[in-house]
């Protein structure tokens, strides 16, 4: 069976659905509103459909893009009142998550010949967890505290 662009935005968008659906079950614990966890990923899909990315692409950015929700939303429900300005510090971090979305179309545009719908899959969720990685890294430890995402550098 071939993946078409319209396959890959409906995975897309059931992964939207399912973290959507774990927030209001579970309680939205990044207190960020549940439009954060709609823009998120849907501003994560943006480089891939400038750039129109290969089958599946779509779908490997917005399941980084919903890893990060998750395991943010985990670390702060388990750290109870400790848990600081953690949401903050996913929301500083997204950019990061929208450039390594960005280096991963384009490498996969211009660059890299991968014709696997999940290779490219892959691809897209490495480079986006990639950026989302480093900018988290960067900000957590500089600009604001994340609980147990921080990396104690500084005193």
């Amino acid at each position: 069976m071939k993946m078409s662009f319209r396959d890959d935005l409906v995975c897309s968008m059931v992964l939207v659905a399912i973290v959507l659906a774990y927030a209001s079950g579970a309680g939205n614990t990044l207190q960020l509103g549940y439009w954060y966890l709609t823009l998120v990923p849907v501003v994560t899909l943006l480089p891939g459909l400038i750039l129109r990315a290969r089958a599946l692409f779509l779908t490997g950015a917005t399941a980084a893009a919903a890893v990060t929700l998750l395991v943010y939303m985990a670390i702060i429900s388990s750290s109870g009142r400790d848990g600081g300005l953690v949401g903050l510090g996913h929301l500083f971090s997204v950019p990061g998550l929208v450039v390594g979305t960005s280096v991963s179309a384009w490498l996969l545009r211009f660059r890299v010949n991968a014709t696997l719908p999940w290779v490219v899959a892959g691809i897209a969720f490495l480079g986006a967890g990639f950026g989302f990685i480093i900018a988290q890294t960067i900000v957590c430890t500089t600009a604001v505290d994340c609980g147990a995402l921080s990396i104690r550098v500084w005193n």
